[in-house]
């Protein structure tokens, strides 16, 4: 009686066949022990329901990984895309791209900005010449 893998089966095999050659290349020899057992184990399982007229089953195992990552990689690109405020303005957002004597002619910059540097009375603290030290901006 000859007993062929089903397809499930054989993909779990071919891939850990590949994670046990990556580790032995690095030299991991834990890794190669872990891919070792999820050979033995993974085609064990795999071939297990495709004989037992599981397939489907076995279909669906096997995307469970494919679909986690996939969600994480959804959600690291939909949080790429996401503009974090540090609570200090934009110079180069607000309409008149300046902080300073500006910033009380244009009225962009009402609420005061949430920032570690001291405070002034001149751009409340959002980096001006004043704030960072330097006496030529007047």
């Amino acid at each position: 009686m000859e007993m062929k893998l089903c397809q499930p089966a054989s993909i779990i095999l071919l891939i850990s066949v590949a994670g046990v050659l990556y580790h032995l290349v690095t030299g991991s020899f834990m890794g190669v022990l872990h891919w070792g057992l999820v050979a033995v184990i993974g085609t064990g399982v795999f071939q297990t329901l495709c004989y037992a007229g599981f397939e489907p089953i076995a279909w669906l195992f096997m995307s469970i990984p494919i679909l986690i990552v996939c969600f994480f990689l959804a959600v690291a690109i939909f949080s790429s895309s996401i503009r974090v405020s540090n609570g200090r303005p934009d110079p180069s957002r607000s309409p008149c791209g300046m902080c300073g004597q500006e910033r009380e002619k244009c009225g962009c910059h009402q609420e005061k900005p949430k920032c570690n540097r001291t405070r002034c009375d001149k751009c409340n603290g959002c980096g001006c010449n004043q704030c960072l030290g330097n006496s030529n901006d007047d």
